[in-house]
């Protein structure tokens, strides 16, 4: 049977969770045919052994491949897209979880009838180390936006990686991971969803399908500021890149620098930094009383902000 649906899951010293993302995916149930590809980034632990214990278990449906030198993320998602035979791409990352048996039945459901459409992505949970619920995210960016994210995308709103489905074809003709690797880009998916957003329709479904895990290792919630900071620079990086080739939508050049200051403000805020805090607080713009506060009274609205909010718990 012609697969329709290729599963992307680089992966890099997850012992500890690996069998489950795997099994997440495995769980899904379709009345199509899916491949899963597992690329084994030189893991130093035992994270080939699952893997492999997993591709003799089910070789119709696992494919992995290993490496005597370590690629890095970008290079392994551009392999893995190399060997993807589906009309369909889908993420997992091997810390991560399908929890809705039905979650790519559905998504693929509404592709096949909806060919303007280039991504589909969900709502998701929030898991800490150990498996555990600690929350959920639920969007509403696409609220009154007819399914044109550009805009949206570009003004920071976001999509859990994990729950997302695209579109091969619009991949194929609007994504360039050849520049994402030339460009050092930290991360995959901000780069493809933005791309697809400017030249198709995308689809929320507003069920939570997923579990995103929580962990200080990870490049994107690092308990370090300065691994966090890298990788938020990272992220300017590629909605710079963006613009370049596409340009901005619904703001000015003046309106989207300083939503990116409140980019950089919220994650020292997130890391408790208040040196930077200061700082960056000082380059607000004033178009709210919160901002005034923050510009011009920032030892009070910080106080106040982190009597209230505790610290997240994966960066104590």
């Amino acid at each position: 049977m012609e697969v329709l649906l290729s599963i992307l899951m680089p992966t890099y010293n997850h012992e500890k969770y690996i069998a489950k993302a795997i099994e997440s995916a495995l769980s899904q149930k379709t009345d199509f045919s899916y491949e899963l590809l597992i690329n084994d980034d030189c893991s130093t632990d035992s994270t080939r052994k699952i893997a492999q214990d997993y591709a003799k278990k089910y070789p119709d449906r696992i494919k992995l491949f290993t490496h005597d030198k370590n690629q890095g993320l970008l290079k392994s998602y551009k392999f893995l897209l190399e060997q993807a035979s589906g009309k369909y791409i889908g993420i997992l990352e091997s810390d991560d979880l399908w929890t809705d048996s039905s979650k790519v039945q559905k998504q693929l459901s509404f592709l096949e009838n909806h060919d303007e459409y280039g991504l589909c992505c969900s709502d998701y949970y929030t898991i800490d180390e150990n498996g555990k619920q600690t929350g959920e995210v639920v969007k509403d960016f696409d609220k009154n936006q007819n399914d044109f994210w550009y805009s949206a995308l570009m003004n920071f709103a976001s999509i859990g990686a994990l729950t997302i489905v695209f579109r091969r074809s619009v991949y194929d003709k609007w994504c360039n991971i050849d520049d994402y690797i030339e460009n050092k880009f930290q991360t995959f998916d901000r780069s493809v969803w933005l791309s697809i957003a400017k030249h198709s329709k995308c689809h929320f479904i507003h069920e939570k399908l997923a579990s995103y895990r929580v962990i200080s290792s990870s490049i994107s919630n690092s308990g370090s500021f300065e691994k966090a900071l890298s990788f938020a620079n990272s992220v300017m990086d590629i909605h710079e890149y963006i613009i370049s080739k596409y340009g901005l939508e619904g703001c000015t050049r003046k309106q989207f620098d300083q939503k990116k200051i409140v980019w950089f403000i919220n994650l020292c805020i997130t890391h408790r930094n208040y040196a930077e805090f200061l700082k960056l607080s000082r380059k607000l713009d004033i178009d709210s009383i919160k901002h005034f506060v923050m510009k011009f009274f920032p030892k009070i609205w910080w106080l106040q902000y982190t009597a209230r909010c505790p610290k997240p718990k994966h960066l104590k």
